[in-house]
C-alpha cells in the first residue's frame, strides 16, 4: 500500500491521534477521523470527515478498508480506580473487535495498524525485549493492552495487523516529557523508584513515523516497537532534565513512594522495560530522534 488512499484514524482529535491524522492528509490520504463527540472534534479539524463509533465506523471501515487505531480513554485522565481501569480496557477493545468485524465483512484485503503500550511487555528487568516479546499480564495497563492486542490479532488472514507497541512518548505541550521535567523546573525533581529501570522512550515525530510507516509499507506486520533505538535508565533520563532545567538530581523517591503517590499507574514509572525496535531497523526506518541528549535539548530549548 504505498498511494494515497482512505484512512479511516480512531482517537484522532487525541495528542498522538491529530498528528498521525494530519500526517496522512498532508501525504495525500483521505482521512476519517473517528471520535465519541464527532460534532466537536470536526469543529478542531474540519478538514477531515468525522464519525462516531456507531454504524458510521462500520460504514467508514468497510469503504475505507485500511485503519489506524488509536482509540482509548486517556492513561493520565484521572486515578486507576478497578471502574476506570475497565473503562481504559473497553474504549479499546471494543472499537477495535468493531473495527475487526467491519473488515473482515469487507470480503477483501486490508490493513489495520493497532496501537499498544510498552507495560504489555511486563516489569522485564535488564533483558531485552525484541519486537516478538510476548505479551505479558502482570501488570495492570499491561493487562488491558494484552486485550487490545489480541482484540486486532484475530482480524482474518486478508488484513494485515502491525501491532504498535508504543513507549514512553516526549513531545511538545504534552506527553511524557512535561511530566517528568516539571518537577526539576519547580525544584522538587527525584530519581523515581531505583533509578535503574530501563525507559523505552520514543519522540512523538517518531511516532507518527512509525505508525505511518506500519501503514505504507506491507513489509510490516505483526508486533512492532515504536520506541527510539537506544532505551535509557531512568536515572539518565533524570540527570538530562535536570540539567535542562539547571538543577541537579540528587534526590530519590522509593518505589513505594510513588506508588503510594500514583496508585496502580506507578508501574508505568517503576518498572523496566528495555525495547529495542530492530523490525523498524531492519526494515530502514530512519528515526528522527535517536539521542535522548539532543531531544530533551530539543523539547526542553531556550523558550520552554
Amino acid at each position: 500500500m504505498t498511494a494515497p488512499t482512505p484512512v479511516v484514524v480512531t482517537g484522532a482529535n487525541g495528542w498522538i491521534g491529530a498528528r498521525v491524522a494530519a500526517a496522512l492528509h498532508e501525504r495525500g490520504h483521505a482521512v476519517t477521523g473517528v471520535s465519541r463527540d464527532p460534532s466537536a472534534a470536526a469543529a478542531a479539524h474540519p478538514e477531515w470527515t468525522w464519525v462516531g463509533t456507531d454504524d458510521a465506523l462500520d460504514e467508514a471501515v468497510v469503504a475505507a478498508g485500511a485503519v489506524v487505531n488509536l482509540a482509548g480513554r486517556n492513561v493520565f485522565e484521572q486515578r486507576w480506580t478497578p471502574e476506570y481501569v475497565e473503562v481504559m480496557r473497553r474504549s479499546r477493545v471494543d472499537v477495535t473487535r468493531r473495527v475487526v468485524r467491519a473488515l473482515a465483512g469487507r470480503g477483501a484485503p486490508g490493513v489495520l495498524v493497532s496501537a499498544s503500550g510498552f507495560t504489555v511487555c511486563g516489569d522485564a528487568g535488564d533483558a531485552e525485549l525484541p519486537d516478538d516479546a510476548p505479551a505479558s499480564r502482570e501488570l495492570v495497563l499491561g493487562d488491558v493492552y494484552a486485550d487490545w492486542e489480541e482484540a486486532a490479532l484475530a482480524a482474518p488472514p486478508a488484513v494485515r495487523v502491525a501491532v504498535a507497541r508504543i513507549g514512553v512518548v516526549l513531545g511538545p505541550d504534552h506527553g511524557a516529557f512535561d511530566f517528568f521535567r516539571r518537577p526539576f523546573v519547580e525544584g522538587r525533581g527525584a530519581v523515581l523508584g531505583s533509578g535503574a529501570q530501563w525507559v523505552p522512550w520514543v519522540h512523538v515525530d517518531d511516532v507518527v513515523g512509525l505508525l505511518v510507516a506500519c501503514l505504507e509499507d506491507d513489509r510490516y506486520s505483526g508486533v512492532v516497537h515504536v520506541a527510539a533505538p537506544g532505551p535509557v535508565r531512568h536515572r539518565d533520563l533524570a540527570v538530562r532534565l535536570a540539567r535542562s532545567a539547571g538543577t541537579s538530581c540528587d534526590a530519590v523517591e522509593p518505589a513505594d513512594a510513588v506508588r503510594a503517590r500514583l496508585g496502580p499507574a506507578a508501574e508505568m514509572i517503576v518498572t523496566s522495560q528495555r525495547m529495542v525496535p530492530r523490525r523498524a531497523l531492519e526494515l530502514g526506518y530512519r528515526f528522527r530522534h535517536p539521542e535522548l541528549a539532543a531531544t530533551v535539548a530539543e523539547l526542553a530549548g531556550p523558550t520552554r
